[in-house]
């Protein structure tokens, strides 16, 4: 069995123009994430989906609504669960993002995610992040991957051979994704909002077609 899973950032929200982390915590879209949400089904709008899933989180199922409300399917929601939600940032939950990478990441020589990403690696930067909350709540690389590793299974157990599928999630988790799955693109920079990210997924395997667009959507 094999299917298309097309994998969108939800569009910009408040924390985002605001430059503060938001793992879990969830903020509405903005006007520019709005279209963000627009402009995703208007690229998406030549794939009839078979099935749409998104996080439990408010941001990803109003950017999938409207990226449903462009496409030729019957679905207008997306079926929300939380195997696709978001890494939780714990005590650094809406902290302002430069700051938290200056003190995270100064002792250790970087001073931006990208940088500690680089240096680090995806799978260390996520630890780093958990060690570094004085509340022992921000997750760890692998309660991180479990998830998403749940979120692959889920689909494999409800889609059929050959079906298109909208999968509407976050920023790191596609990032997480690409660093497991793909040598060629990997964590870095990581996805912008509303972009389309294109997985071929089968029993045992997930190939990466691109990441991060916002046109030429095959």
């Amino acid at each position: 069995m094999s299917f298309n899973v097309y994998m969108v950032r939800h569009g910009q929200t408040y924390l985002n123009q605001y430059h503060r982390i938001q793992g879990w915590a969830d903020a509405p879209l903005t006007e520019k994430g709005q279209n963000d949400g627009k402009h995703a089904g208007e690229l998406l709008a030549h794939v009839k989906f078979d099935a749409a899933y998104s996080s439990d989180l408010a941001r990803t199922k109003t950017t999938g609504r409207l990226i449903l409300s462009a496409n030729p399917s019957e679905l207008t929601e997306t079926i929300p669960s939380i195997d696709f939600r978001e890494e939780f940032f714990g005590f650094w939950e809406g902290y302002d993002d430069m700051l938290m990478w200056h003190q995270i990441g100064s002792p250790k020589g970087g001073d931006t995610y990208n940088e500690l990403v680089q240096k680090f690696g995806l799978k260390e930067t996520t630890n780093l992040i958990a060690s570094a909350d004085q509340y022992h709540d921000a997750e760890t690389y692998d309660q991180v991957w479990t998830r998403i590793q749940a979120g692959m299974q889920l689909l494999r157990d409800r889609v059929h051979d050959g079906d298109n599928v909208l999968v509407v999630t976050h920023g790191t988790y596609i990032r997480h994704i690409m660093d497991h799955y793909s040598d060629k693109f990997g964590a870095f920079p990581g996805p912008r909002n509303g972009s389309v990210t294109k997985l071929v997924v089968d029993d045992d395997s997930v190939d990466v077609l691109y990441t991060d667009r916002l046109d030429n959507i095959e």
